[in-house]
């Protein structure tokens, strides 16, 4: 029996040193990780980092923020120039093929004034190291400008998008343009000239209040060719009844279309509206 006992506690012994060893290599390994994450090795790791960077190794935190500040910049600064902002973009890869990598994308975002969606897809040529659009749908609010639904149509067939973004910051500049001339007359002479749809709309009318009932209206459509080339088209059309016509002895309304069209030729844009008001609207020749 007491050999029974000898035997047992033997074995506790031995379970007990085995259990003991057990603890010390635990022991062993949280220490190496405790040291391993103690500051002093951090701040080591983080000296070691930044002096791989400063030797052009590795990657410098503060490079990347400043050139992240440019590029920010930059993207504001090209923003600026062809008025384009983009406010959403997803891209998402579509499939691997023989010729290459397809990805479809969906853009949202604005030229001045002008909305627009657009979905297309792209193919990534290994080969030519080229980027080929293969699908393209462009959504806009443009119902009533035939031109615009042209330029849409015809982008749609050619899928030619940086032709498409350069027609269309062409055609808001001018927009603008003319929207800024109008307010600019309607400020100066605001007895003179109506805008009865705002200085948005493509035309303005010139008034005389010594000619009622008679007016010179000023037509500035923005078209776009076939080529995708922007064109300011300007007309002056006389609004006169026949009783008018007496009191205009000079002539001024029956011949302003013709007038304008060569006066236009000749000094330029504003200096022709401003002869205009100053012929047609403003009574004895004065402002």
């Amino acid at each position: 029996m007491q050999k029974n006992i000898i035997e047992r506690c033997d074995d506790a012994i031995s379970s007990l040193k085995q259990e003991i060893q057990q603890l010390k290599g635990q022991y062993e390994e949280n220490r190496r990780e405790i040291i391993f994450l103690s500051s002093t090795n951090i701040r080591k790791a983080l000296a070691t980092f930044y002096l791989k960077s400063s030797n052009g190794e590795g990657t410098d935190l503060k490079n990347i923020q400043a050139k992240f500040v440019n590029c920010t910049h930059e993207i504001e600064f090209f923003k600026k120039v062809i008025g384009i902002e983009i406010t959403r973009y997803f891209k998402k890869t579509e499939h691997k093929t023989e010729n290459g990598t397809i990805y479809s994308h969906k853009l949202e975002g604005h030229c001045a004034f002008l909305p627009f969606q657009m979905e297309f897809k792209t193919l990534d040529s290994q080969e030519t190291k080229r980027c080929e659009v293969t699908q393209l749908s462009i959504h806009m609010d443009c119902e009533e400008n035939s031109d615009l639904l042209n330029l849409i149509s015809r982008t749609h067939k050619s899928r030619y998008l940086l032709g498409f973004f350069r027609t269309l910051s062409t055609f808001t500049d001018w927009c603008k343009y003319r929207q800024s001339t109008f307010s600019y007359f309607k400020v100066k002479y605001p007895l003179a000239v109506g805008l009865p749809l705002g200085s948005s709309a493509d035309y303005m009318v010139l008034m005389n209040p010594e000619l009622p009932g008679c007016e010179l209206i000023l037509v500035w459509k923005i078209t776009i060719n076939e080529d995708g080339s922007v064109t300011p088209v300007l007309d002056l059309l006389p609004k006169i009844p026949e009783q008018a016509k007496a009191v205009d002895k000079s002539g001024v309304v029956e011949n302003a279309a013709v007038n304008f069209k060569t006066l236009l030729q000749a000094s330029g844009l504003q200096a022709t509206i401003e002869n205009i008001i100053h012929s047609f609207c403003m009574a004895g020749g004065s402002d």
